[in-house]
């Protein structure tokens, strides 16, 4: 029975993949991916959300002397930051979304006063 060179070597004709050699190219753009992501991420917490949602919500019509828009928000649930100094305050909508948003603990305490101080107003 004849067999091939190549399988009588244990070689295989498909293309191997290319590993990282000793000047770590394959590294450093897995790195440079990994920058990339986590700049965008930065971006949209930090300037793309707040900035999308302000646009979305002042392009509504309303009648003169009406409230500003505002989104309607079906829950509210706060909990720990991976954050030293910070709070997670998620809002949940009716859609199921949920957007976590971090704050300082000064200012999760402001907003727990005002809750407190709506909440008690009849």
């Amino acid at each position: 029975m004849a067999t091939s060179s190549s399988k009588a070597r244990g070689t295989s004709k498909r293309a191997k993949k290319p590993t990282a050699g000793a000047n770590g190219i394959a590294s450093r753009a897995a790195a440079a991916k990994r920058t990339r992501s986590a700049a965008t991420n930065h971006a949209i917490a930090t300037e793309l959300a707040p900035a999308v949602a302000i646009a979305l919500l002042d392009k509504t019509e309303q009648l003169p002397g009406a409230a500003s828009p505002s989104l309607e928000c079906l829950a509210a649930g706060a909990s720990p930051s991976t954050t030293d100094g910070k709070i997670r305050v998620q809002l949940m909508f009716e859609n199921g979304a949920v957007l976590p948003v971090e704050t300082s603990t000064a200012a999760g305490a402001a907003l727990s006063r005002g809750l407190a101080s709506e909440l008690t107003k009849e």
